[in-house]
């Protein structure tokens, strides 16, 4: 699952534009349906019997009181919805939580390149339709700091959950969004080639100069001659070390951002100063460019999308890669990878640190909402271990709790386990706490990315000029005086 991104305006909405919201993760494009209700319970409680261990601190916090008559409407994506494994997951939460509490939770199913909009409309007018609503890695800070958001108390077991996972949904110290799934980047490497180079492919690349040195040594043309060798042909390249999305758009942002915090870097100082041509952000990209000129990536890189991207790792033309989860269902897939069997994936590389960048879904809860405890007790059942244990086992997203992880990890020691140990590493985007400013700043971010690969300014030159923009942008729409004290909890 990659992630998908979507903002909300400050103080008002701002529509954002279909093609931004769904330039990550495709839209899903299921007509509109209408609320799907459950059959109502029995008015006697139900006795919960949890899969997961619980302590009594979080039996008493996961467990709902009782609803009878009350009921809410919760925004569901419909992608979320459509396979048979995920629908029965969802179904069988909420079927459950019916049976506990005696309320009537329904669920309103809405394509996801509609859904933000619809909600939106409906909170302008105050209307109370919906109480709550899934949204995806921006969505709790996005709703939260334009004030329609309610928090949610903070879970006893909150360790249990990755650190950047919290982070992500949190302002100013209290947790807007319960996390339902998690996404993160993955190393993906082909054991065939390492051990034609003579390196084991049960060792990959610990760091990135090794990420480099490893990626030099793949690096094979036609001839089979390598980047410094005589005669190494850099316009006949059989297999590429390895590839980077570097179009003018948001994969190129989310892939630099596992280099950026690798490297050390960040997007913000203490006081929310914009730190994009810090020394450590410079190196990162800096990194890339050196990978582009040096023959490791494809020539035509600055051209690369997600699907540019993956076809050329599934073609066997790419050695080692970074990218997201959905790639390995490709990698398997015979009928369309020339790879199968010759892939493995593990933790990313580091250098000063090992960093990622994260995304995933939360559940939110709206202040206009007739019934908010309710909402609260619902978000907080969807957010349980046993929940969690539910999304996992029906493969909707990644789990979002180290327990869960751990468990699946034993059923699938590869693929899971490598989404566990990245998610540990695994830290927010903080240009989504700016709220309005997100999508402008994420743009100057990928022009000045674009700008470094084409060779029209040199890593530091464009993001100097990109930094002085984003403060720019900051200080037009105010961030300083209206958002950053609700980020600080002032």
């Amino acid at each position: 699952m990659r992630v998908s991104h979507h903002r909300v305006g400050r103080g008002f909405f701002k529509t954002l534009a279909a093609s931004t919201m769904t330039a990550v993760l495709a839209a899903c494009t299921a007509p509109v349906a209408a609320p799907v209700a459950a059959p109502a319970a029995d008015q006697a409680p139900a006795a919960v019997e949890w899969k997961m261990p619980m302590t009594p601190e979080q039996e008493a916090y996961y467990t709902p009181g009782r609803f009878e008559g009350q009921s809410i409407n919760v925004v569901v994506n419909a992608s979320h919805f459509s396979q048979e494994a995920n629908r029965g997951a969802m179904e069988g939460l909420r079927s459950k939580f019916n049976e506990l509490s005696g309320a009537s939770v329904n669920y309103v199913i809405l394509p996801e390149n509609e859904m933000y909009d619809k909600v939106r409309l409906e909170l302008a007018n105050n209307s109370g339709t919906y109480c709550m609503i899934e949204t995806g890695a921006g969505g709790a800070k996005d709703f939260g700091l334009s004030n329609f958001l309610l928090p949610i108390p903070t879970p006893p077991d909150v360790d249990d959950f990755y650190a950047g996972d919290v982070a992500q949904y949190s302002i100013g110290g209290e947790l807007y969004g319960m996390p339902k799934v998690a996404d993160t980047n993955l190393l993906y490497w082909r054991t065939d080639l390492f051990e034609a180079a003579g390196l084991d492919p049960t060792q990959p690349p610990q760091t990135y100069d090794q990420f480099r040195e490893y990626a030099l040594k793949l690096t094979t043309d036609a001839n089979g001659k390598h980047p410094g060798d005589d005669g190494f042909d850099p316009n006949n390249i059989a297999v590429y070390g390895s590839a980077f999305k570097g179009t003018a758009g948001l994969a190129s942002n989310w892939e630099y951002y596992n280099y950026l915090y690798a490297f050390g870097g960040n997007l913000f100082d203490a006081d929310y100063n914009p730190t994009l041509n810090s020394p450590e952000a410079v190196a990162a990209l800096q990194w890339v460019v050196d990978n582009l000129n040096d023959g490791v990536y494809p020539a035509d890189t600055n051209t690369f999308d997600y699907t540019e991207f993956h076809n050329l790792f599934i073609q066997g033309k790419v050695a080692m890669a970074i990218n997201w989860p959905y790639m390995w269902g490709m990698v398997q897939d015979p009928a369309q990878s020339q790879v199968l069997d010759k892939v493995a994936v593990g933790r990313k590389p580091g250098s000063v640190t090992h960093g990622g960048n994260i995304g995933g879904w939360s559940w939110n809860v709206f202040k206009v909402c007739a019934t908010p405890d309710l909402a609260i007790a619902f978000a907080k059942w969807m957010g349980s271990p046993d929940a969690s244990l539910a999304y996992a086992e029906a493969n909707i997203g990644n789990p979002v709790r180290k327990s869960v992880s751990a468990i699946v990890a034993e059923r699938d020691p590869l693929l899971a386990a490598a989404i566990g140990a990245n998610l540990g590493d695994g830290r927010g985007v903080q240009w989504i706490d700016t709220g309005p400013s997100w999508m402008e700043i994420e743009k100057v971010q990928y022009q000045a990315i674009q700008e470094a690969l084409i060779g029209a300014k040199t890593p530091q030159a464009a993001f100097d000029d990109a930094n002085a923009a984003i403060a720019e942008i900051l200080n037009q729409n105010k961030f300083y005086e209206e958002l950053l004290p609700q980020l600080q909890g002032q």
